[in-house]
């Protein structure tokens, strides 16, 4: 984020000249600036019980004084040094007020980047939103829909800096760092380009990333918007992919929100009714039918639109061995996976089995 960034440069230069540890935490109680780099991305959740508290609150906690300070009206934060005496609290008031004033400033020339970043997470009120439109010149009109890069930790801001070197951006396409978690590509969408090239893009981020960081990320994808006020549903669509995905598709990484639409169906389902589905699945009986093996055989069946030869070819196995264990299925079950309807009965029972095992 680039607020943060800045911060932790107005602390690389203050720290020096007064040699006192010295943090600034996000409302969450995450450290996003330190005077020890190593600290970024701990966590002091004290800070939580303040958020309510005026600008220039101070409080104490641990041998640290604590300094709550608001950016631009909207963004919360805390500045945390180390001791307690008067100097310290002197040192806090000076330093906040610096950063008010610096950021304050900075934020009257927001780059195109922080005004995506602030649109995607709807921090901008309608006023201000066309306001923003107006000064940036932004083109309301522009198809385009919104990527989310996900790690699992702290490594967003390495893809960043990694796709902006890799990744060759065309007119209206805007890379955003979102938090230490996150990355989002607001990628322009010509008519030519159809869905199968929006997750090409979307694999081949995904192969870069692991190849030159080692890191796996999710990767969802919204829907493509005609304008820029749409831009927030896009985002959040593309974030609900990610969740519904990693629950009901873990063979994959990347998901578009448009193909999910039986996952996000029943990711509304409540977890007390896929309870009562799994108990209905999890009998002795069932659990020793519904091996690895079968579940992959099973998987596999439906993958290839219930065609046995097909299957049978992919699996290795001759065709008999195949409707050897689909009857085993039938007889158990009484679910003819053969049969469209059964086939489907069972797809979503165990979609909703795997609902529940992720929530418990």
């Amino acid at each position: 984020m680039l607020v943060e960034k800045r911060m932790q440069k107005i602390l690389d230069k203050l720290v020096r000249s007064i040699q006192v540890e010295t943090d600034i935490l996000d409302i969450n109680g995450m450290i996003v600036a330190s005077s020890d780099k190593s600290r970024i991305g701990e966590t002091n959740f004290i800070v939580k019980g303040f958020v309510e508290e005026e600008d220039k609150a101070i409080f104490i906690d641990d041998n640290r004084t604590f300094m709550k300070f608001t950016v631009d009206k909207t963004l919360v934060y805390f500045l945390s040094m180390e001791g307690t005496n008067r100097v310290i609290r002197n040192y806090c008031l000076l330093m906040v007020s610096l950063m008010e004033s610096y950021l304050k400033n900075m934020l009257q020339k927001l780059d195109k980047e922080e005004v995506m970043r602030r649109i995607l997470l709807n921090q901008l009120g309608e006023l201000e939103l066309q306001e923003v439109v107006r000064d940036y010149k932004l083109e309301l009109g522009l198809t385009r829909c919104v990527y989310i890069i996900r790690t699992e930790g702290m490594e967003a801001d390495n893809v960043y800096h990694m796709l902006l070197k890799a990744f060759p951006r065309n007119h209206g396409d805007i890379l955003v760092l979102v938090d230490g978690m996150t990355v989002s590509l607001v990628k322009a969408v010509p008519k030519e380009m159809d869905e199968d090239d929006l997750t090409q893009l979307a694999a081949a981020m995904d192969e870069s990333i692991q190849n030159e960081i080692s890191s796996k990320p999710y990767i969802g994808i919204g829907k493509v918007k005609e304008n820029l006020f749409q831009l927030q549903e896009s985002y959040d669509e593309a974030t609900k992919a990610i969740e519904v995905g990693k629950i009901y598709n873990t063979s994959n990484r990347v998901y578009m929100y448009n193909t999910l639409l039986l996952e996000r169906f029943l990711y509304e389902v409540p977890v007390n009714l896929c309870e009562t589905y799994s108990k209905f699945l999890f009998t002795k009986e069932y659990k020793k039918l519904l091996s690895d093996e079968m579940i992959r055989t099973i998987n596999k069946f439906f993958e290839n639109s219930l065609n046995l030869s097909e299957t049978a070819r992919q699996l290795f196995i001759h065709r008999n061995t195949l409707v050897y264990r689909l009857d085993k299925v039938q007889r158990i079950m009484g679910l003819d996976l053969r049969n469209f309807h059964d086939a489907v009965t069972f797809k979503i029972m165990m979609m909703l089995m795997d609902r529940y095992t992720w929530e418990a």
